[in-house]
């Protein structure tokens, strides 16, 4: 019986939907989103006053790299930080990994999502995989990278300036892990690839959305965390040091393509992930793939969609149906196009 609508009855429809590799559930809850989405956009005001407020003495600026930003120890690399078009890669200074670094992506402290361009994303992946093969020089068991995108305040990000982070490891993530197992294991059961098999289950369905040069772009069956969640697969490359010009420019092409659909449905903030096999190694069973998901914008009541459901009860939830946002990003790319 419900009070925003005069107390009458209304039935709510859920549906759990099981992930077909990791086995992992997902609540999808049709209608959930359109309740949640004015938590979702952004105070401007507030957000201003926070950019500015951060642009003083922050140390991505370009002023400040070179006085205010770690290096490198001379013997891993002479020159100190790699440069890349305007990205700049630099050791973290309190990482989360073994080796943990992070890459400055952009000269501007803050870029509405759809000012992130490919280009952007396109020089930080180059320099993130001239890091990741001068590590596997030095330290080839550290063998297990992945990077991550945490964009402002939402999305747990310290600091404003765009930038990714890169942690490599000698043991995976659990996420890593888990897909790496059951990919193997679908791989001994069927005598195929679970990713090509996805790959060619959906290409043709409602929840396939485009290809940026051979990298695959899909929303999820059973997304797995968060709003708005895309999916990316690298066809053939386990291995993030097996990705070529042509794959970086896949994948950058593509996130720019969904942070620009992003800030047309009014979000400011995003988190991503690039999930990789081992460095030393190519494994049939694997392919090399991306999440991202728009995150909550900036208030002051400090809203967060990050809840018991999925950080400890280890769940998903979807709030719309999988369809109907592939339907609407869909869309937004052919009226790009048009």
């Amino acid at each position: 019986m419900n009070p925003l609508k005069g107390f009458q009855e209304e039935t709510l429809t859920f549906e759990y939907r099981t992930d077909p590799l990791t086995g992992r559930n997902t609540t999808v809850i049709g209608g959930m989103l359109n309740y949640i989405k004015r938590l979702l956009v952004s105070d401007e005001n507030l957000l201003n006053s926070l950019i500015e407020k951060t642009r003083v003495n922050c140390p991505f600026c370009p002023e400040n790299i070179q006085s205010k930003t770690p290096m490198f120890t001379a013997d891993f690399l002479a020159e100190g930080r790699i440069f890349v078009g305007d990205a700049v890669v630099i050791p973290n200074l309190l990482g989360h990994a073994e080796r943990s670094i992070l890459v400055i992506l952009s000269k501007e402290h803050y870029l509405k999502l759809d000012s992130f361009a490919a280009k952007l994303f396109f020089n930080g992946f180059k320099g993130s995989l001239k890091y990741l093969q001068r590590l596997k020089e030095v330290e080839p068991s550290i063998r297990y990278p992945v990077f991550a995108f945490n964009y402002l305040p939402p999305a747990g990000s310290s600091i404003f300036h765009p930038h990714m982070q890169v942690l490599v490891r000698d043991r995976p993530v659990y996420l890593a892990k888990l897909l790496i197992e059951k990919s193997n294991t679908y791989w001994k059961q069927n005598k195929s690839s679970y990713w090509s098999d996805l790959l060619s289950a959906e290409r043709d369905g409602e929840r396939y959305l485009f290809e940026t040069n051979g990298v695959e772009w899909l929303v999820p069956f059973a997304p797995l965390r968060g709003a708005n969640e895309v999916q990316a697969i690298v066809r053939g490359k386990s291995s993030l040091l097996e990705l070529t010009d042509e794959d970086c420019l896949g994948l950058a092409e593509g996130m720019a393509r969904i942070l620009r659909f992003y800030h047309k449905e009014g979000y400011i903030s995003f988190n991503a992930i690039v999930v990789s096999g081992p460095t030393d190694e190519h494994l049939d069973y694997f392919d090399v793939n991306l999440r991202i998901i728009s995150r909550p914008g900036i208030q002051a009541s400090s809203f967060t969609d990050s809840w018991a459901l999925p950080y400890l009860l280890w769940d998903g939830e979807a709030a719309e149906e999988p369809e109907k946002l592939a339907e609407r990003i869909r869309t937004f790319s052919m009226n790009e196009r048009s």
